[in-house]
């Protein structure tokens, strides 16, 4: 009972604040869009394909090493081994990071010029750079709380960096007001790199004091260093082409569409409309289950190292269930709600129609990112990597082929064909490691009658008042409503 309390309230305390940050991170998106239009999102999107790669290749998967050696040191009965386990964790950080900001440094101006193909990209890539030794830092600090259970601190220290990176971006557009593009991205990238060095010297100061707890112990374990390289590396070098694959896709997305037919600035506007504009909006419940998922990797490793079998089968039977029983309600609030969304947070009408196409997809992706949590906490990670590079290889050939024929159409039909390929090779192989089964009937399609219900009533219910629109307090009403209804139906039903 006690295990159980103290997930639930972490799983609380992280999907409260990260449904804050998402919903202040939606809110500032609609605000950046406004004041750089489409075009300045899409190039803006271009540069962070080029900084995840970056990110990737200074982290190295050691949030995942963290988070796994400090919970074996600590189910093993040694919590001294964290302190030693946790130093490795950090001069793997300090490495990689220091790696990746020199080689960013040395290659920004090939890369501006030769990969993006667009020399206004230039200068953000060098502002990029600086943050990346504090982005490898506070991976590993973020992985020790989550083993550690007290993810309070680091979810704190997520709050503090979005107001920072906003408070800086918004100080520096002013600034820069009337200079173009350009500084537009100089701002942003700015603000998002001063954040991330604030964010790491905030969560060093908390690990610092927090490492206190545990004193040094006699008969730990061995191998840090070896353990530390076994489960980081081989995540590393799958995130790195992965990594690339989807730098890659991203780059191709607006060479395809001007192949299409539409102009450098048209692409990119289209562009920005997916990626900067759409996904943040469909993406934004799935942090309630980012928060969830997260929390699962120390839990399911624990039971593993502890060989309990049927503890696993149980977690990851009610989190497969739960998760689902979401997102299908998320996808039909979206795709019945599109275009009002759409108006009301960016008064676009391409925003709104994207929604409502990619809104059936949400609920593969929001599964597919807790499967992908649920293997690596046990010791699946190689597997869940694969996938995702066998997802981006079959993006890329997709886009080179498809973009040039039928533009953003062809586009969005990547994107429904890779997320599906990419969560049922998941989904399928933690099914063989964890022995579970699931009713179609109850499990599915009771859920979706449950979701369509509760959107259709709503639907009904409006038009006796006008009508559903993109008035703030009437769309917000509907969809709380929406809201409401859902999980009703769902106990009614007894599937809750």
């Amino acid at each position: 009972m006690k295990r159980a309390r103290r997930f639930f309230i972490n799983s609380l305390i992280l999907a409260c604040s990260a449904v804050f940050m998402r919903a202040v991170g939606v809110a500032f998106n609609v605000y950046i869009t406004n004041r750089v239009g489409a075009e300045g999102i899409g190039l803006f999107g271009l540069i962070m394909s080029v900084y995840m790669l970056a990110t990737t290749i200074a982290s190295s998967g050691v949030n995942l090493a963290a988070t796994r050696l400090v919970t074996e040191e600590l189910s093993r009965g040694c919590p001294g081994g964290t302190k030693k386990a946790m130093l490795r964790c950090l001069c793997y950080s300090a490495c990689f990071g220091l790696t990746a900001a020199c080689l960013l440094l040395a290659f920004a101006p090939q890369i501006g010029t030769h990969w993006l193909c667009d020399t206004r990209t230039i200068r953000p890539l060098y502002l990029l750079a600086f943050s990346l030794p504090c982005i490898s830092l506070s991976a590993a600090m973020s992985g020790y709380f989550v083993a550690v259970r007290r993810v309070a601190k680091s979810a704190s220290a997520q709050i503090f960096e979005l107001l920072v990176k906003i408070s800086v971006t918004v100080f520096a557009l002013r600034l820069f007001v009337g200079r173009g593009i350009e500084y537009a991205c100089i701002a942003m990238v700015g603000g998002g790199s001063v954040a991330e060095i604030c964010s790491c010297l905030y969560l060093y100061l908390f690990y610092r004091h927090d490492r206190r707890r545990y004193s040094d112990s006699l008969n730990c374990s061995r191998g840090y260093t070896r353990r530390l390289l076994s489960i980081s590396l081989p995540v590393a070098v799958s995130a790195y082409l992965r990594s690339g694959l989807v730098t890659l896709e991203h780059l191709l997305v607006p060479i395809g569409l001007k192949k299409y037919g539409a102009s450098a600035s048209a692409s990119l506007a289209q562009y920005g409309v997916v990626h900067g504009m759409v996904m943040p909006v469909l993406l934004f419940p799935s942090a309630i289950l980012t928060a969830f998922s997260g929390l699962l990797v120390p839990e399911l490793t624990e039971l593993q190292t502890q060989q309990k079998a049927r503890g696993i089968n149980r977690i990851a039977e009610r989190a497969f269930r739960t998760t689902l029983l979401f997102s299908i309600g998320a996808a039909a609030i979206f795709f019945a709600f599109a275009y009002p969304l759409g108006e009301a947070l960016y008064h676009s009408g391409d925003a709104g129609l994207f929604i409502k196409l990619l809104a059936p997809l949400v609920a593969v992706m929001y599964m597919d990112g807790v499967t992908d949590a649920m293997l690596k906490g046990l010791n699946q990670q190689v597997y869940s990597m694969r996938y995702n590079i066998i997802d981006s290889a079959v993006s890329v050939a997709l886009i080179y082929t498809l973009l040039p024929r039928f533009g953003v159409n062809g586009y969005v039909a990547v994107i429904f064909a890779t997320e599906l390929l990419n969560a049922f090779l998941s989904m399928n192989r933690l099914i063989q490691v964890a022995d579970f089964s699931l009713s179609i009937k109850k499990d599915i399609l009771l859920p979706m009658l449950a979701a369509g219900l509760s959107v259709g009533f709503v639907y009904l219910a409006a038009d006796c008042f006008g009508g559903v629109t993109a008035e703030p307090i009437c769309l917000i009403l509907c969809i709380a409503a929406a809201i409401l209804l859902y999980p009703a139906l769902l106990y009614a039903s007894k599937n809750l």
